[in-house]
């Protein structure tokens, strides 16, 4: 006898003979392989997959788009200066930097605003203090250096 099968609606969910796809892993990949599902569920809902499609569809304009925006005289000048950051910062002894900015983050939770004007011999006695006097050493050896040259 020929058993014919039941119409859709009617069958039930723990009827299924489908396999699992973990059920053909072996034991050590199956909680790894569930956290990958996982993980590409999350892109999926995130909209990750949809920007990357987005992307790839339209990847001749981004291109025209990101050369343009490259090619302008804004974008080599912002990128001028951030080259010349990342260069200052890699010659600078960082031991001495961290002094620096400690020692002036010092000066500036501890700085007084004085309650009468400086006069020139003010000025002259205030250098005379060897911790103002390194400072403006330090200001006047980084301008003659930066601006000295020529």
């Amino acid at each position: 006898m020929i058993k014919m099968a039941k119409p859709i609606e009617y069958i039930e969910e723990n009827e299924k003979n489908e396999m699992d796809i973990t059920d053909m892993l072996p034991e050590e990949y199956k909680e790894s392989f569930s956290n990958l599902l996982k993980t590409v569920k999350n892109l999926n809902d995130s909209g990750f997959f949809s920007l990357i499609n987005a992307l790839t569809s339209n990847y001749k304009y981004i291109i025209d788009t990101l050369s343009d925006q490259l090619e302008s005289e804004d974008t080599k000048r912002s990128m001028t200066n951030i080259f010349s950051i990342f260069q200052l910062l890699s010659k600078l002894d960082t031991d001495k930097t961290v002094n620096y900015m400690s020692e002036l983050g010092n000066a500036i939770s501890n700085a007084k605003i004085p309650d009468r004007r400086y006069g020139l011999m003010d000025i002259a006695r205030t250098i005379n203090n060897n911790d103002t006097a390194r400072t403006i050493i330090l200001l006047l050896k980084i301008l003659s250096d930066t601006f000295g040259k020529k």
